[in-house]
C-alpha cells in the first residue's frame, strides 16, 4: 500500500543560480561531513529516488528558504517556481531587523509569487534583539494582516536563554493571533542521554513546548534530528514526537525531513551508513509512535495537516 506524504520542510539547491553562503567550505557551520550536502538537489532527482520504493509517494512539499540570496530573497521563489514540480509552497527569507522601507519593499515583492505561504528569519542568537525591537513588532503586525500567512519559528527551546525569550515570544504570538507560527525541528529537543546528565535541558524543552502549545495559532514540525545527533535513535524520535502530539494534539503536528540535511543522519545497524531520503521516511513509518497511530492519525501527521496548514490544496 502506497503512503502519500507531504514534506513540509525541505530545501532544494541550485548552486549555479544561488549564493548559499553557509554551504561553502570556508564559511560556518564547519561540519566535518558538510561535503555530503555540497551538491545540487532538485525535485526531479528526489522523485526518482522515491520511485525505487513504491510504498512512498511525495504528493507535495514546502520549500524552506536555504540562503539562495538573502539580499534579494524573491530570487529563490523565482527559482522554485521555474521547476516542473507537483504541489508546493515556499517559505521565503525576510529580514526582521531591516529598515521599514526595505522590509515593506521586500514583502511586497515576495507577495507577487503564487507559491509564497510564509517567511522565515532564523531567530537563534538574534531572538532577543528581534522580539524586543519595535520595528520588528510592526513587521509581525504586517505579516498578521496577510490571510493564512505563516512565520517559521526556529530557535532552540532547550537552552537556558529560552527562559527569558518565551514571555516575549508568547506576547508576539498573542498580539498576532491571525499569523500562524510553525515551530521548526521540534524546537531542537536535547539528545536523550542518561537522565542525570541531561534532565534539566529535557525539562526545559518540555516546559517551553507545553507553553507554546497553549496558543491555537502555533503548530510544530518534527524534523532536523540529525542537527542534534548524527546517529540518533528512532526511540528518541518516537519520544519527542509522542510528546509533541500529546501537547499540541494530532491536528497541529507535522512530520518533515529537512532534506537534504537529513542525509547527514546515519542509519544504525551492523555498519553505520548515511541515510537516504527513502530510508529516512521508511524509518519513520516503522517507528513505534507511527505504528501505534490509527490510519487517520498517520494521514494527519504525514499528509493532511501539512495540506491544510500550508494551503497546498489551493
Amino acid at each position: 500500500m502506497t503512503v502519500n506524504i507531504i514534506d513540509p520542510h525541505l530545501h532544494l539547491f541550485d548552486r549555479s543560480r544561488g549564493d548559499y553562503h553557509w554551504l561553502k567550505s570556508e564559511n560556518p557551520p564547519f561540519w566535518p561531513d558538510k561535503s555530503l550536502i555540497q551538491h545540487d538537489f532538485d525535485i526531479e532527482a528526489l522523485n526518482n529516488t522515491l520511485h525505487t520504493n513504491s510504498k512512498i509517494n511525495l504528493a507535495g512539499f514546502v520549500h524552506i528558504e536555504a540562503g539562495f540570496d538573502n539580499a534579494e530573497p524573491w530570487r529563490e521563489l523565482e527559482y522554485i517556481e521555474s521547476l516542473p514540480c507537483q504541489k508546493n509552497r515556499t517559505i521565503a527569507s525576510i529580514d526582521l531587523l531591516a529598515t521599514p522601507e526595505h522590509f515593506q519593499a521586500t514583502l511586497q515583492r515576495l507577495q507577487q509569487y503564487q507559491s509564497l505561504i510564509g517567511v522565515r528569519h532564523i531567530l537563534d542568537e538574534q531572538a532577543a534583539a528581534i522580539l524586543t525591537n519595535k520595528n520588528a513588532q510592526q513587521y509581525f503586525a504586517k505579516l498578521n494582516e496577510i490571510t493564512d500567512f505563516i512565520f517559521e519559528l526556529q530557535l532552540p527551546l532547550a537552552d537556558e536563554s529560552a527562559i527569558n525569550l518565551i514571555p516575549l515570544l508568547t506576547q508576539t504570538i498573542t498580539t498576532n493571533s491571525q499569523l500562524r507560527f510553525v515551530i521548526n525541528h521540534a524546537g531542537f529537543p536535547p539528545k536523550r542521554v542518561p537522565k542525570d546528565i541531561n534532565c534539566h535541558a529535557w525539562q526545559l524543552w518540555q516546559q517551553h513546548i507545553s507553553e507554546l502549545a497553549k496558543y491555537p495559532n502555533v503548530f510544530i514540525k518534527c524534523s532536523g534530528w540529525e542537527m542534534q545527533d548524527r546517529e540518533y535513535k528512532m526511540s528518541w524520535f518516537s519520544e519527542v514526537t509522542s510528546f509533541c502530539i500529546s501537547t499540541f494534539s494530532i491536528e497541529r503536528v507535522m512530520l518533515a525531513s529537512n532534506f537534504p540535511l537529513c542525509l547527514l543522519g546515519k542509519k544504525l545497524g551492523k555498519e553505520l551508513r548515511h541515510k537516504s531520503y527513502v530510508s529516512y521516511w521508511q524509518d519513520i513509518l516503522e517507528s513505534t509512535v507511527i505504528e501505534q497511530c490509527s490510519k487517520n492519525e498517520k494521514n494527519a501527521l504525514l499528509f493532511s495537516n501539512a495540506l491544510r496548514i500550508y494551503q497546498l490544496s489551493n
